[in-house]
């Protein structure tokens, strides 16, 4: 082959020992981040190849895949109305790839942890495109990608020699830079086309990382936050947000007082929506309660709420599986129907709840 073979533990191995599949999505995520190497694993007399992760578009490539003529409507197979498509519709992918490396999240597995951004151009000629379209109404929901502020970012060191699993934890890479204030005059750029009445950015902002640069956020909170942003916490146990490899809960609360100053400067009732997660591989129900707590303390109900899941691929499945954290260590993990529910219920403020859903209600604030 040429390129490196590396060997995860067989599937066999893994039935008996379910540490080992920690071993397998450890080599799986080097595999991703290295970019060269084979891996191959035994199972039930074959053998499993995955190949090295194709090379990431380049912004010419992905100027030409937005060049295509999308119709932006669900696929004629569809009878009834499709809700997410009044979301997507009218919004705007400015990237690929995601450099957060969050232990849940499988983003890096299929889109790499490489930025690669489209041209401002691209992005202008695509708003241009949508007002031109029979039922536009002059809104674009959302404009951004995995995490919406990475537009334009790239390692100014050497990627292939690093070894860290994400750019932004534990603490942001100095290697990694950002364009957000580029990201700034981009969004204004698309605010100018004619036909556009309102822009947004709804979601997928990575507080910690607009923090670096605070004209970004000035600007993000003042002119393009449409009174909620939503925001991804998860928690605030440092433990529990090691494991997940997210930024401390200070971070977030430092974000917070910078929005609500940010929200009085330019005259707006604005609110941010936190992402939240029950029942994650090494959380205690006393971790929730201390969650709870803090939510109560800001007189605000759980709005957009998730109860762990665990999806293939992700070190947070491994650890929810063997019941350790990538270091081998044991960790608590809420397995049970009963203790999954318990810890929802908490997260909620009763006594049970269904693990889905979410609370109603907008967030609310003293004052």
């Amino acid at each position: 082959m040429g390129e490196p073979v590396w060997s995860a533990p067989s599937y066999e191995a893994i039935l008996a020992d379910s540490k080992l599949l920690m071993d397998a999505t450890l080599a799986m995520e080097r595999q991703v981040q290295d970019g060269s190497a084979w891996l191959v694993q035994e199972a039930d007399g074959r053998t499993v190849v995955l190949a090295p992760p194709a090379e990431p578009l380049t912004t010419e490539e992905l100027d030409g895949v937005y060049k295509l003529a999308f119709t932006r409507r669900a696929h004629p197979s569809y009878r009834e109305p499709v809700p997410a498509v009044e979301m997507i519709q009218f919004s705007i992918t400015t990237h690929r790839g995601c450099a957060s490396g969050c232990s849940f999240c499988s983003l890096a597995a299929h889109q790499g942890r490489r930025i690669r951004s489209r041209s401002s151009a691209s992005i202008v000629a695509e708003a241009r495109g949508m007002a031109s379209q029979k039922d536009w109404r002059g809104s674009i929901s959302d404009v951004g990608g995995p995490t919406a502020n990475m537009w334009g970012a790239r390692c100014e060191g050497d990627p292939s020699a690093c070894k860290r699993v994400s750019c932004l934890f534990p603490k942001v890479c100095p290697q990694f830079h950002t364009e957000q204030t580029a990201l700034t005059g981009l969004l204004h750029a698309v605010e100018r086309v004619p036909g556009v009445k309102h822009l947004r950015t709804a979601s997928g902002v990575r507080h910690d990382l607009a923090m670096v640069e605070p004209q970004y956020v000035r600007s993000l909170v003042g002119e393009f936050v449409g009174g909620q942003l939503k925001l991804a916490p998860e928690h605030c146990s440092p433990r529990v947000l090691r494991l997940m490899r997210k930024p401390g809960f200070e971070s977030f609360e430092q974000f917070l007082t910078v929005f609500e100053r940010e929200s009085r400067r330019a005259g707006k009732q604005q609110y941010v929506v936190p992402y939240l997660m029950s029942a994650f591989p090494g959380c205690t129900d006393g971790d929730m309660r201390t969650l709870s707590e803090w939510l109560r303390s800001k007189r605000w109900r759980p709005q957009q709420v998730q109860c762990f899941i665990p999806t293939p691929g992700t070190v947070a499945t491994a650890m929810y599986c063997a019941r350790i954290d990538p270091e081998g260590n044991s960790i608590p993990v809420a397995c049970t129907d009963a203790e999954r529910i318990r810890q929802h219920g908490i997260l909620m403020g009763r006594g049970r709840s269904e693990p889905r859903g979410s609370g109603k209600g907008r967030p609310r604030r003293r004052g």
